[in-house]
């Protein structure tokens, strides 16, 4: 008893320490540091874009972050900059004209993309011997770092903003009464980069271009949630929609019916069970392959003359010419069995039997079989 009890306590004192130790290292353990997403205005990492945020705060007073759809932007006056870095998604139909008709209205956007192929109308073709010096409308040279494989395909109305051996990097484009201003290089924004090389005097210029005093200034932060990405619905059209769920129906019916299989495929039992008979099979096939018709029939006889004495009592060590008598005693012996047991011993007589006889009255002995059982 009094094991037990120094066991029961020895036990809760083990539980208490290993509590304790579990709350210590809750306690003093460090924090995960926090991970944001790529070129989110609020992110201190190294991918993200709150050093320009900052900057630009500390210069106008009036930086925001633009969380909702763009839809609430076209009644929100003019002289505003809307500056999109690196957007998760390519807004649908609807949205782009919201964009569209907030550059109308006398706003400007500032889009920096790696790729900005379909937004707001923009072509890239691929680059080919980029060369780090960029050269601006006045052809001043800058240095910059440009991870971008693609250049700004420009319309006649366009201005090229910048430019290297391999394309267009930067363009202003006018839309009505404001302007988009659309780059490749959303790197030069980051945190880890923008104070490298002449990254932060390049964005400044793409800010600058063509005003120095905007009434506000938005971060873009509706495009990086993936939860606004457009639906599928909004992507294509409802033709195509259609067009598409027919095409997918008719395959599956045109399948159907040329009998093609759905579901898992079943396999054959007997390609994965041993059957218990194999050493029988083999016997057979032996005697087929030499020709051994005469002792295969013996052997099916002799089983025969088993069955008769289990089920009837009649001897198995009489011959079949002395059986006839008790068979005619035995009801169930019809003068078919009769027939076909005189035949047999006829049969079982001969030295040599061919494939033809031989397939004949095996069958017929394994008719003679089930009567005997009485299948």
């Amino acid at each position: 008893m009094h094991s037990r009890i120094t066991s029961r306590r020895a036990l809760i004192w083990l539980a208490a320490v290993l509590l304790l130790f579990i709350g210590i290292s809750y306690i003093i353990a460090p924090d995960t540091p926090k991970e944001y997403p790529a070129f989110v205005s609020e992110s201190p990492s190294p991918t993200g874009v709150k050093a320009f945020y900052t900057y630009m705060d500390n210069q106008t007073g009036a930086v925001n972050r633009w969380r909702h759809s763009p839809e609430l932007l076209t009644g929100r006056g003019n002289n505003q900059l809307l500056i999109m870095v690196e957007p998760s998604f390519t807004p649908g139909t609807e949205e782009m004209e919201d964009y569209m008709a907030f550059m109308e209205s006398g706003n400007t956007i500032l889009l920096l993309k790696t790729n900005p192929d379909g937004m707001f109308g923009t072509e890239t073709v691929p680059a080919q011997d980029a060369s780090g010096d960029i050269t601006d409308q006045n052809e001043n040279v800058s240095t910059a770092e440009i991870n971008s494989a693609f250049r700004l395909n420009p319309s006649n109305n366009d201005n090229i903003l910048l430019k290297d051996e391999a394309g267009a990097i930067a363009t202003k484009s006018t839309f009505e009464n404001g302007a988009l201003i659309t780059a490749v290089a959303p790197e030069w924004m980051m945190n880890a980069k923008i104070l490298e090389q002449d990254h932060l005097e390049l964005i400044l210029s793409f800010v600058h271009a063509g005003n120095t005093g905007w009434e506000t200034v938005y971060f873009d932060e509706y495009l990086h949630r993936s939860n606004n990405a457009p639906s599928l619905t909004a992507l294509y059209p409802y033709w195509i929609l259609v067009l598409g769920f027919q095409a997918v129906l008719f395959a599956a019916l045109w399948l159907w019916f040329q009998g093609k299989r759905f579901g898992p495929v079943k396999v054959p039992r007997e390609e994965t069970v041993r059957f218990s008979d194999e050493r029988i099979q083999a016997l057979a096939a032996w005697y087929q392959r030499s020709r051994q018709y005469r002792d295969s029939l013996q052997i099916q006889a002799d089983y025969l003359k088993m069955l008769l004495q289990e089920r009837w009592g009649i001897p198995y060590y009489k011959n079949w010419v002395d059986i006839q008598e008790q068979l005619d005693q035995k009801a169930e012996a019809g003068p078919d069995m009769k027939n076909d047991i005189d035949g047999l011993t006829n049969v079982l007589q001969k030295e040599r039997i061919d494939k033809k006889t031989y397939m004949s009255w095996s069958k017929r002995i394994n008719r003679l079989r089930k009567e005997v059982e009485g299948e």
